[in-house]
């Protein structure tokens, strides 16, 4: 029998607890994976998400059935972040600084020289806005 089609034979009573395991490994293991958390949330994500994976081994009826849908969002999620490193490459988006609006550009920037250089403000250079740069970084963890 396919492991997969043991879904449709599980228990009814234990449907919600299989898909709250689920829940719980996929989001504490994409919290792990990804710079969202600084690295002790993500050693502590890492740690939840092999707790719930260890959990559906015990809540699916086949324990293997439990272990092959764990592997299986584990090498989808691998498949959705190199797939989405490849484009954003391929693109030419990966170097590019976010651009973060709101931010107020620094004093100096404002500031323009005249031809000999002697340091004056430009009044038309104080009216075009300029963007400053990001605060944060939003490169892609696999940089």
């Amino acid at each position: 029998m396919n492991p997969f089609a043991a879904l449709d034979h599980q228990p009814p009573a234990l449907q919600p607890v299989q898909l709250l395991l689920m829940g719980v490994f996929l989001t504490a293991y994409l919290a792990a994976v990804t710079s969202l958390l600084d690295p002790r949330g993500r050693m502590r994500a890492a740690g939840i998400a092999l707790a719930a994976g260890i959990g559906m081994g015990f809540v699916f009826t086949p324990w293997t059935l439990g272990a092959l849908l764990a592997a299986a969002s584990v090498g989808a999620i691998g498949v959705f972040i190199g797939l989405s490193w490849v484009l954003s490459r391929a693109l030419g988006v990966h170097d590019r600084a976010p651009v973060v609006e709101g931010v107020a550009p620094e004093p100096e920037s404002l500031e323009s020289f005249d031809a000999a250089g002697a340091g004056v403000p430009h009044a038309a250079a104080a009216a075009v806005p300029v963007r400053a740069a990001p605060r944060l970084s939003a490169h892609a963890p696999l940089a």
